[in-house]
C-alpha cells in the first residue's frame, strides 16, 4: 500500500514536469523578439502602413432643430380650449387652441360700418372730382342767362336814357332861346305876363328832365356794373361745376376726401386681415413637439405675444464656433463626426450647411484688453436617430480633406534638418540606418503622409540627433514583423 503511494507521487510530478517542459518550449525566447544589430541602440521602431487620412477641425456645440415655429398672437382675443400641452407631438394642421368666437363677429361687424364709410366718401370725392349734379349745373346755367339778360336790359335801359337826355337838352337849350325872347318882348310891351309865366314854367319843366334823366343813366351804369358782376359769379360757378375752373377751396375739398378715403381703405385692410387671423381655432404649422403652450384655459391673447412653440426633432443642426485660423478650410458641404457621449457614446454624421462670410469677436472675459475671434458654422445632422435631441451638446470634428489608401508614418517620426528638408530614418533587416528624404502630405497631428517610403518599411518612431547614417541599432519587433 505504501509503495503504491510513491509510485503515484512519482508519477504526478513526471506529469507536471512534463507540463513545465512543453510550456517553456513553447515559450519564445527574449532574442527572438528583437531585431537587428543586437548590441546596437535599442530604438522604437513603426512600419509604414497604407492606409485612409483626414485632416479635422474640432469643435464643439449644442443641438437644435433646424425648424422651429412660433405661433404669435395675431388678434386681441382670449383663449376657451387648450387641446395640446407642452411635450405633446403633434401634426400639421392639428388644432391646437380653439379661440372666443365674438372677436370674430365684432370684427366682421367694424368690417361693414367701414365699408359702408368708404362708399359715402368715394361718392362725394367723384362728386367733387367730375363736378356738380345735373340739377346744379342747370341751376348756374340759368343763373348766368339771368345775369346775362340784367346787363343787357341795363344796358338797354342806359342807351334809351343817353337819348332821351340829348333830345332834353336840345329842347332845354332852345327853351332857354324862347324865355330869352319872351323876356326882351316882355320888357319892350311886346310879350304879356302869361306868355313870360308860361316860358318860364317850360324852362323849369326841361331842366328837373334832364336832372331826372342825368339820375336815371347813373342809375343804368350802376346796373350794369351789378349785372356784370352777377354774370362773373354765375360763370365762375358754372366753370367750377363743370371742371373748367380750379378752385383753390374746392381742390382743398378733394384733398381732404382723398386722405378720408385712403385712411379708410387702410382700416378695412387691416380689418380683413384682422379677420383672417380671428378665426376660432389655431393649427399646428409643422409636425412636431410642442415645447411652450398656454397653461390655463381663458387667458388673454396679445396681439404679437408668443403663444405655442413647436420643434421638428427629426431635423437637428449644430451652431458651433470655429477659429479664424482653419478660415480657409472651411466651405459648404463638408462632412462631419458629431459625438455625444452619456451613458453611452452615439456617433452620427453631419455637413456644413453654413459658414458666416464675417468673423464673430467677442470680449475676453479674463482679459478686457484682449478678444476673442470666431467664425460661426452650422452643421446639419444628417440621421440623428431617436436617441440625440435638442439642447444635448455635443462634440463636433469637422473633416477638411480625406486621403485614401496612402503611405503613414507618425508625425514624430519625421526631422527637419537645417533646409527645412524633412526625412526620416529607415531600419534595414540587420539594423543599419538610412536616411531618406521624404514629403509630406496631409496629417492629422498624429500620423502624416509621406512619400518615398513603401509600404511597411520600419523607420524609427522617435528619432533622436545621436543617430546617424549607417549606423547599427537593434529594435522590438512591431506585431507584423517576425
Amino acid at each position: 500500500m505504501k509503495n503504491k503511494k510513491i509510485w503515484i507521487g512519482i508519477i504526478v510530478v513526471i506529469i507536471i514536469v512534463a507540463f513545465i517542459g512543453v510550456a517553456l518550449s513553447k515559450r519564445p525566447k527574449t532574442e527572438d523578439k528583437i531585431g537587428g544589430f543586437k548590441n546596437g541602440p535599442r530604438v522604437k521602431v513603426e512600419l509604414v502602413k497604407k492606409d485612409d487620412i483626414q485632416t479635422k477641425i474640432s469643435s464643439s456645440g449644442k443641438l437644435e432643430a433646424k425648424d422651429t415655429q412660433t405661433i404669435y398672437g395675431e388678434t386681441a382675443n382670449k383663449i376657451v380650449t387648450i387641446h395640446k400641452k407642452v411635450g405633446d407631438t403633434v401634426k400639421k394642421g392639428d388644432i391646437l387652441l380653439t379661440l372666443d368666437k365674438d372677436t370674430e363677429e365684432r370684427t366682421q361687424k367694424q368690417l361693414e360700418a367701414l365699408e359702408v364709410q368708404l362708399k359715402t366718401a368715394e361718392d362725394a370725392l367723384n362728386q367733387l372730382i367730375t363736378g356738380g349734379s345735373r340739377q346744379e349745373i342747370l341751376n348756374a346755367q340759368s343763373g348766368v342767362v339771368q345775369a346775362q339778360k340784367a346787363k343787357q336790359d341795363a344796358a338797354d335801359l342806359l342807351s334809351t336814357q343817353k337819348t332821351n337826355l340829348d333830345n332834353l337838352k336840345r329842347d332845354l337849350k332852345n327853351q332857354k332861346l324862347e324865355y330869352e325872347v319872351q323876356s326882351q318882348l316882355f320888357s319892350e310891351g311886346l310879350a304879356s305876363q302869361k306868355e313870360i309865366d308860361d316860358a318860364k314854367t317850360a324852362l323849369t319843366n326841361l331842366e328837373q328832365k334832364v336832372e331826372s334823366t342825368e339820375t336815371a343813366i347813373e342809375s343804368a351804369n350802376k346796373s350794369i356794373e351789378a349785372a356784370s358782376l352777377q354774370q362773373q359769379t354765375a360763370e365762375y360757378t358754372l366753370g367750377v361745376l363743370l371742371n373748367q375752373i380750379q378752385d383753390p377751396n374746392r381742390k382743398q375739398s378733394i384733398g381732404m376726401k382723398q386722405s378720408e378715403v385712403k385712411n379708410l381703405q387702410t382700416q378695412i385692410f387691416n380689418a380683413k386681415n384682422d379677420l383672417k387671423k380671428s378665426g376660432v381655432v389655431i393649427t399646428a404649422p409643422i409636425d412636431g413637439v410642442i415645447i411652450e403652450a398656454p397653461k390655463q384655459e381663458g387667458m388673454p391673447i396679445t396681439p404679437g405675444a408668443a403663444l405655442i412653440t413647436i420643434v421638428d426633432p427629426s431635423k437637428l443642426i449644430i451652431n458651433c464656433d470655429v477659429s479664424p485660423y482653419y478660415a480657409a478650410d472651411l466651405k459648404v458641404g463638408l462632412d462631419s463626426k458629431i459625438k455625444y457621449t452619456g451613458s453611452k457614446t452615439i456617433e452620427v454624421n453631419g455637413k456644413i450647411t453654413k459658414v458666416s462670410p464675417v468673423a464673430i469677436v467677442e470680449q475676453a472675459a479674463s482679459d478686457k484688453t484682449g478678444s476673442n475671434a470666431s467664425i460661426p458654422v452650422e452643421i446639419e445632422v444628417s440621421e440623428p436617430g431617436n436617441i440625440i435631441k435638442p439642447g444635448f451638446s455635443v462634440d463636433v470634428k469637422i473633416i477638411t480633406e480625406t486621403r485614401s489608401g496612402v503611405c503613414i508614418i507618425p508625425l514624430l517620426a519625421t526631422i527637419e534638418d537645417d533646409d527645412n528638408d524633412t526625412y526620416v530614418y529607415v531600419v534595414k533587416e540587420d539594423g543599419s540606418l538610412e536616411k531618406r528624404a521624404v514629403i509630406q502630405g496631409l496629417n492629422n497631428g498624429l500620423y502624416v503622409e509621406v512619400e518615398n517610403l513603401k509600404e511597411n518599411e520600419m523607420v524609427v518612431a522617435n528619432p533622436t540627433e545621436f543617430l546617424k547614417e549607417g549606423m547599427k541599432v537593434s529594435y522590438e519587433k512591431p506585431g507584423d514583423v517576425k
